[in-house]
């Protein structure tokens, strides 16, 4: 029997009607959303303050999200510099059978930012 890596989510949330298209499937800009979501709270948590995207690599889908799909968002941490964070945000989506469907991944950067938005340095608040 084959061992399945247990991983924890950063964030899980269901597809519903108004993240779809008139066809049952999600839209590219609610699962950029999610991923921005997924990333940033990594991101702050380990900045201990606020951050923004500065960067995301092309993302391209290896299957689509349907209507009721429960979206898993894993996040890994690539490089953490003085003032950024390079991660890799991982989707699946687990189908109303149960089954687990890899959706996609994107490379993504953040920068600590103070209250005037101007980058800072990691951990400084």
């Amino acid at each position: 029997m084959e061992q399945q890596e247990h991983r924890t989510p950063v964030l899980r949330v269901r597809a519903l009607p108004t993240s779809t298209n008139a066809y049952g499937r999600v839209q590219a800009g609610w699962l950029m959303s999610q991923i921005d979501m997924a990333g940033s709270l990594d991101a702050e948590r380990l900045s201990r303050g606020p951050v923004t995207t500065v960067a995301v690599n092309a993302f391209q889908f290896a299957a689509p999200i349907l209507l009721g799909d429960v979206v898993d968002l894993y996040v890994e941490r690539l490089r953490i510099g003085q003032k950024s964070i390079t991660l890799k945000i991982s989707v699946e989506a687990e189908r109303m059978d149960g089954s687990h469907i890899r959706i996609t991944e994107v490379i993504a950067t953040f920068v600590a930012v103070d209250p005037d938005g101007k980058s800072r340095l990691l951990g400084d608040s």
